[in-house]
């Protein structure tokens, strides 16, 4: 089970940012998403404890039914599926067993359209605590919780307005997405760099994208999650803290910079794509290109042993 070292101590995410590095590392990864959601339209009554159980007791139902499982890794019947990997069946019985037996769900109303205004589209309590359903804000935070609760080397990791996990434990790496309600596929990296949008290498400079975060990096995702909240909400002085808080975690990252400067003019949330400039505007025209051509050779390749799962924004279809 997760270390629960120090949690029942802090009751808001203010208490996270007195922690150094080392001590976030020892704090319940799901009790720091959800305190970023506390006080949020949406998290009204929020039972943090009562959610944090309602996570041990699906830890539980995950764990059993994975060891009951395990045999698929080699059996010819399975477990080319998983490539004959054990720690791929433990990836994707997370998203299976919590999708099936849990009622986990993404919220198809909110593919291409997520509520910002409400916390239950961007933290973990929207599938938790209610019926809500999760999207790729939440989902991967969800399922990375079950997964160190089952002590799994499972890290987050960003792309553009889209968040994964990486399973890393030293002898395999490889990115796992269940963002969607079809199961798991494990993209590389380089699917990242144009889906669901580019990521040019100017972007890639900033050491945002596409690396597994640090207990420091979740929180700061977490606190950039809360700022957009509260600033869809029109609460600018609440919005600027939790922003300027996600820039001190991340102070290279290009998202929260952005947003604390809207918000400090009082400003909409910043569109990505303004002020790039001519030449990157091009290059995220070829990238995506680029792009669209090696996902009609992922979905036709006979030789991937998962299947081409369509995540959140992209609804691939054969040629």
């Amino acid at each position: 089970m997760a270390n629960y070292k120090g949690s029942p101590l802090i009751d808001s995410y203010r208490g996270l940012l007195d922690k150094s590095p080392g001590e976030l590392g020892e704090i319940d990864f799901a009790l720091m998403n959800l305190l970023c959601a506390k006080g949020l339209p949406g998290a009204e009554g929020m039972d943090v404890p009562a959610l944090l159980a309602k996570l041990d007791s699906w830890a539980e139902v995950v764990r059993n039914e994975t060891e009951r499982h395990l045999y698929r890794v080699n059996d010819p019947s399975y477990g080319e599926h998983y490539a004959h990997s054990e720690a791929r069946l433990r990836a994707e019985f997370i998203v299976q067993v919590l999708q099936e037996d849990c009622g986990v769900h993404y919220n198809v109303e909110r593919i291409r359209d997520v509520n910002f205004a409400n916390s239950q589209d961007m933290f973990i309590h929207g599938m938790v605590g209610s019926n809500n359903g999760g999207t790729c804000a939440s989902l991967p935070v969800l399922y990375t919780a079950i997964a160190r609760r089952l002590n799994y080397p499972v890290k987050l990791v960003l792309a553009r307005e889209h968040i994964f996990m990486r399973w890393d434990d030293g002898k395999e790496q490889f990115n796992i997405d269940g963002a969607g309600n079809a199961g798991v596929d494990y993209p590389d990296d380089a699917y990242y760099r144009t889906w669901p949008h580019p990521i040019t290498d100017k972007m890639m400079e900033s050491g945002e994208f596409l690396k597994s975060l640090t207990p420091a990096g979740e929180l700061s995702v977490f606190l950039l999650n809360r700022g957009v909240c509260l600033h869809e909400n029109g609460r600018f002085a609440e919005a600027v803290e939790a922003y300027a808080a996600a820039h001190r975690l991340m102070p290279s990252a290009t998202s929260p910079r952005l947003a604390l400067m809207t918000a400090v003019e009082r400003m909409p949330m910043p569109n990505r794509e303004r002020g790039q400039g001519l030449s990157n505007v091009l290059e995220v025209l070829n990238m995506q290109r680029e792009g669209h051509a090696r996902l009609r050779k992922r979905l036709v390749a006979t030789d991937d042993p998962t299947p081409m799962v369509p995540m959140p924004g992209s609804v691939p279809t054969k040629p």
